[in-house]
């Protein structure tokens, strides 16, 4: 198939707003509309790889999410279900960081409408509902712990079993083998947001004592 039969394909099937443009021998990059939250675009490339032609992102959309994300981050919790289920939906291949569709049986057009669609769900977890960004603030919350804290030392969900028999008083996580024990509390709210822009550590509330 020519380059211009795939690019009438591709805009027929995505977009009218498709280019292909030659960067070298089998290479072309694919400019599209399709943007990240922040207005960078999608990095698309079509290569012929091992006698097939391929698209690629190149590692792109990884290293964009992290300029404002831990890569740590993209493999855990909520956020590496969203990728996970993305990949698998539109039937693409994470090469070492490197995201990409073979195409086959020449069907050039729904190859990129499947990548476009893998990719634009996975930038997702950059901007998720409110309820899911909380999921993730307490997910990334019990990793900061587990990793800072030995598990001999740490308790989640804990409550005074003599003073709070119900649990309605809780401590996301206490710290025990001190002197006076640490309750830490985490602030999935606008208070925590307030406190991130205050202070470049955590948005924890450390209480040394009694919680209750």
């Amino acid at each position: 198939m020519s380059v211009e039969s795939i690019e009438r394909e591709f805009k027929e099937k995505v977009c009218d707003r498709i280019r292909l443009v030659s960067e070298g021998m089998n290479r072309y990059q694919v400019f599209t509309p399709f943007q990240f939250e922040d207005g960078d675009h999608l990095v698309i490339v079509l290569k012929h790889e091992n006698s097939h032609w391929l698209l690629s992102d190149e590692g792109h959309t990884y290293m964009h999410l992290t300029y404002k994300l831990d890569e740590k981050d993209l493999q855990r919790g909520t956020r590496q279900k969203i990728i996970t289920s993305a990949l698998a939906i539109f039937s693409v291949a994470d090469r070492g960081g490197e995201l990409c569709i073979e195409i086959r049986d020449e069907r050039y057009g729904d190859a990129l409408y499947s990548f476009v669609q893998a990719l634009l769900k996975i930038t997702d977890v950059s901007y998720l509902s409110r309820e899911w960004v909380k999921s993730t603030f307490m997910e990334d919350f019990r990793a900061l712990m587990e990793a800072q804290v030995p598990e001999s030392r740490r308790s989640f969900d804990w409550h005074d079993p003599r003073h709070d028999p119900e649990g309605k008083y809780m401590a996301d996580c206490r710290i025990n083998q001190r002197a006076r024990p640490v309750f830490v509390q985490a602030l999935p709210s606008r208070l925590a947001q307030l406190l991130r822009t205050h202070a470049r550590h955590m948005p924890l509330i450390l209480n040394s004592g009694n919680p209750l």
